[in-house]
């Protein structure tokens, strides 16, 4: 397995074939906190249909705020010279919103390159399922490839009978965080600002990403 040091290209998925699940979102507040906590350069390239991470990021634009990083709209085939880009400087954290489908073959050398690929997952049936054939799939085409799952949009006044049988089932394929609750502050958060009062939930989650994965020696 190749080091996942901050002097080699860094190439971050994004990643579920389940739609709704929260992956645009997360990869806004990913790119936030690389930037403000951390301290990183970041690229972050769009490549799903609905494009609703680059309209945050056209939104912030339109209010004047300062831009953290670039957002750049991209496709599965284009990754080949996003990879091309992120060797030239690899300081920088390139992040991608990849699509949420499985049925382009295009997505494989994606899938084969990408060391670190972020998952977040609802507790409902249909995402388990999907994020579980997803998992599958990964380990499949990229056996070295690191998984993170994150369980996302949780409902705190909800109860999850299965929650400890799918926690066990997905965390063969990679490694889980504590869950995120479902909170209408998601709502707010924009390419240039995270609300305050997501910092105490997401910055101990993603402090570990960087501790374990992505500054790790």
């Amino acid at each position: 397995m190749k080091s996942l040091d901050k002097k080699i290209a860094m190439i971050i998925l994004f990643a579920n074939q389940k739609g709704g699940v929260g992956k645009s979102t997360l990869a806004v507040l990913f790119s936030n906190f690389a930037v403000q906590k951390r301290k990183r350069k970041v690229k972050v390239f769009d490549m799903d249909f609905q494009q609703s991470l680059y309209n945050k990021y056209l939104n912030s634009d339109l209010l004047e705020n300062e831009k953290l990083y670039e957002v750049e709209l991209s496709n599965i085939p284009g990754f080949k010279s996003i990879q091309k880009r992120a060797a030239q400087d690899p300081k920088i954290l390139t992040v991608i919103d990849l699509a949420g489908r499985m049925d382009d073959d295009n997505l494989v050398p994606v899938l084969k390159e990408s060391e670190l690929i972020i998952c977040p997952f609802c507790y409902d049936e249909y995402s388990v399922t999907s994020t579980f054939e997803f998992c599958y799939v990964v380990k499949k085409v990229n056996p070295e490839s690191r998984i993170i799952l994150i369980p996302n949009r949780v409902k705190t006044s909800v109860k999850y009978e299965t929650l400890e049988s799918v926690n066990q089932a997905l965390g063969q394929f990679g490694e889980l965080t504590s869950p995120v609750s479902d909170r209408i502050d998601f709502q707010r958060l924009t390419t240039s600002y995270t609300p305050e009062s997501l910092v105490p939930i997401l910055d101990p989650i993603f402090n570990k990403l960087f501790d374990d994965h992505i500054e790790a020696d």
